[in-house]
């Protein structure tokens, strides 16, 4: 295991309110940012508000799945529909309030449904993004049984 790990990014500006975002040395694709609508930037387009919910999202799913390897849990299918609640403060300033965490996991063991819920409160108490924002975090799972007859995903 790495002791710390520097992770660097690009920004080119290419508008008022958008831009490029990549990660070069890290060979990753570049994707298309801007302001949300919501504070006058294009629709369609990823927004660090976006990006900032979907790092709490994909960190609990591969931190779960970390977990659950380890717990030596089968997992069928993981999927999770995260919100952020965003909140104008007395200060007048923005900040997320909340972030709401939905995964749905599919097991094929029934009697494995507590445990379940177990690692998946483990893995959000233990996903460094999560535990490096002031956000409350509120995890709402569902675990649905059902019988593996494909290989796990």
């Amino acid at each position: 295991m790495i002791e710390s790990h520097d992770y660097e990014v690009e920004v080119k500006n290419t508008g008022v309110k958008t831009g490029v975002l990549g990660a070069s040395g890290d060979g990753l694709p570049s994707i298309e940012v801007a302001s949300p609508p919501e504070f006058g930037g294009p629709a369609g387009v990823w927004s660090p508000e976006h990006l900032f919910v979907a790092a709490l999202s994909v960190c609990l799913m591969t931190t779960f799945r970390a977990v659950a390897e380890a717990s030596g849990l089968e997992v069928l299918d993981y999927a999770d529909e995260s919100s952020g609640h965003l909140q104008r403060g007395e200060d007048r300033r923005y900040s997320f309030d909340k972030v709401t965490l939905r995964p749905r996991v599919v097991i094929g063991d029934e009697s494995k449904v507590e445990r379940t819920l177990r690692l998946l409160q483990k893995a959000e108490s233990a996903c460094l993004i999560s535990r490096s924002v002031s956000s409350e975090i509120v995890l709402e799972p569902l675990v649905e049984v059902r019988e593996s007859s494909a290989t796990a995903v």
